[in-house]
C-alpha cells in the first residue's frame, strides 16, 4: 500500500512539473514517425540555434575575448572577410545581421515542431520560411562562396535532413488529416 501511495505522489508531482510542456505540445502524444521527425529536426535545429547565439556572442564580445583569452576573433574575422572580397567593418556587420537574422529562424522552426508534435499540417509554413530565410541569408547575404566554403558538410546535411524529413512528413499528415490511406506506389488503386 505504501508503495501505491509513493508512485500516485510520484504520478501527482510529474503532473504538476510537466504542466507547461503539457500546455505547449498537448495533451496527447503523436505516433513514433511524428516523433522521430519532431526529435530529429528539433535536436538539428537546437543545435544551430546555440552555433548562432555563440557566433553572435563571439562577433559582439570579441574585445572581451582578446582581453581574457587572448585570441585575436577580430583579426581573424578580418582575414575570412578578405578572403571573401568585404572589408573589416563589413564583413563584421554582415555576420551580426546574419547571426540575429539566424537566431529568429530557428526559434521560427523551433515553434513550428510544437505544431509538428500536435500533427498539425500548420508547421510547414513555419518551418520552411525558417528554413528558407536561413539558406537565403548563408547563399545570397554572404555569398556563394561563403555559402561553398565556410558552410560545413554537416551543416549542409543536416538543412536536407530538415528539409526532407519535414516535407515528407508534411505529405503524410496531410493524406492521413484527409482520410486517405497512406500509399506511396498506388497499391489499393487496383
Amino acid at each position: 500500500m505504501a508503495r501505491t501511495q509513493t508512485s500516485n505522489g510520484q504520478r501527482t508531482r510529474q503532473r504538476q512539473d510537466n504542466w507547461l510542456l503539457r500546455f505547449i505540445l498537448g495533451e496527447s502524444e503523436p505516433d513514433a514517425y511524428t516523433k522521430i521527425t519532431f526529435y530529429t529536426v528539433g535536436i538539428l535545429a537546437v543545435l544551430f540555434l546555440v552555433w548562432n547565439i555563440v557566433g553572435y556572442v563571439a562577433l559582439t564580445f570579441q574585445h572581451l575575448i582578446h582581453v581574457h583569452r587572448h585570441v585575436a576573433i577580430d583579426s581573424i574575422f578580418a582575414e575570412r572577410g578578405a578572403k571573401l572580397g568585404y572589408s573589416a567593418k563589413e564583413f563584421t556587420d554582415k555576420l551580426s545581421t546574419l547571426f540575429c537574422v539566424s537566431i529568429v529562424c530557428w526559434l521560427l522552426i523551433l515553434f513550428s515542431l510544437v505544431l509538428l508534435w500536435r500533427k498539425s499540417t500548420r508547421f510547414f509554413p513555419f518551418l520552411m520560411a525558417g528554413l528558407i530565410i536561413f539558406v537565403g541569408m548563408l547563399f545570397f547575404y554572404l555569398g556563394y562562396d561563403y555559402f561553398r566554403t565556410d558552410t560545413s558538410a554537416f551543416d549542409k546535411i543536416s538543412l536536407i535532413v530538415i528539409f526532407v524529413m519535414s516535407t515528407l512528413h508534411y505529405f503524410i499528415l496531410k493524406k492521413e488529416q484527409s482520410g486517405e490511406g497512406l500509399s506511396f506506389f498506388d497499391e489499393d488503386a487496383e
